[in-house]
């Protein structure tokens, strides 16, 4: 019962957060504002981490499962990810590079 409890909790969240990128002007991910209202809701404790304990650690458990059906789809198109190999791989190494570099800037200057 108290999974049913802990899901009920983290679908309510994700469908509010859904419904909120709907009214928006711009698009946004809904699963991002529900996951930004859940942590809104724990930090302020208006809902016990009780609550949702039991559910997201059985969800964490067997995330590896749930990334099987995206993997299987990329499959799909490796004909388009192999043309396009060396600019992805050159975005998240430029990207990781870039973050590095502002994070250890903004490091260097928070200490001085």
């Amino acid at each position: 019962m108290k999974l049913i409890r802990d899901f009920a909790v983290l679908i309510a969240c994700l469908l509010v957060g859904k419904g909120m990128a709907t009214l928006l002007p711009f698009a946004f991910p809904g699963s991002i504002l529900g996951l930004l209202l859940l942590f809104f809701l724990l930090s302020t404790q208006l809902i016990p981490l009780g609550w949702v304990h039991d559910g997201g650690h059985l969800i964490l458990r067997h995330m590896a499962l749930l990334f099987i059906p995206v993997a299987a789809a990329l499959l799909g198109y490796v004909d388009v990810l192999s043309d396009g190999l060396g600019l992805i791989i050159g975005s998240a190494l430029g990207g990781l590079v870039l973050i590095l570099l502002v994070v250890g800037r903004l490091y260097q200057r928070m200490m001085s």
